[in-house]
């Protein structure tokens, strides 16, 4: 039974779904694993506040997407995107087939946001060669 990615999310973001599990590099994935986990629908965040009708998603604010590209295929890589208002707005994105580099991005880019930063410095910060790989 695979365990799902310790993720590190900042307040005020939820996870809408979630199915990103961990592949240590001495576990990869089989074959019936690829066709669950290796989709483009793994993981999707959004911002949340809370209003005088409870918790709310934040629909002015970004999403975060992370999927397998092309899904099913083990010769894929996981891309990270964030994105606003719909497809066509996405202002990040970055790929890797490193569960651990990608967790270590979704930190980054929520940490990031949450501190004010803009989506472009983010882009830069993870577009940066010296970017860490992450170990488990």
């Amino acid at each position: 039974m695979r365990k799902l990615m310790p993720l590190r999310l900042p307040p005020g973001w939820a996870l809408i779904f979630n199915i990103f599990v961990e592949f240590p590099a001495d576990e990869p994935p089989t074959a019936e694993e690829v066709g669950i986990f290796h989709s483009e629908d793994i993981l999707s965040a959004q911002r949340i506040r809370y209003t005088d009708r409870g918790w709310e998603v934040d629909m002015s604010d970004h999403v975060i997407d992370l999927g397998w590209y092309p899904g099913g295929d083990p010769s894929g890589t996981y891309r990270l995107s964030l994105v606003q208002n719909n497809w066509d707005d996405v202002h990040v994105q970055f790929e890797h087939r490193d569960c651990y580099v990608i967790q270590k991005a979704m930190d980054t880019v929520t940490r990031m946001l949450s501190e004010g930063k803009k989506p472009e410095f983010i882009a830069r910060v993870l577009a940066d060669p010296r970017f860490p790989n992450v170990s488990p």
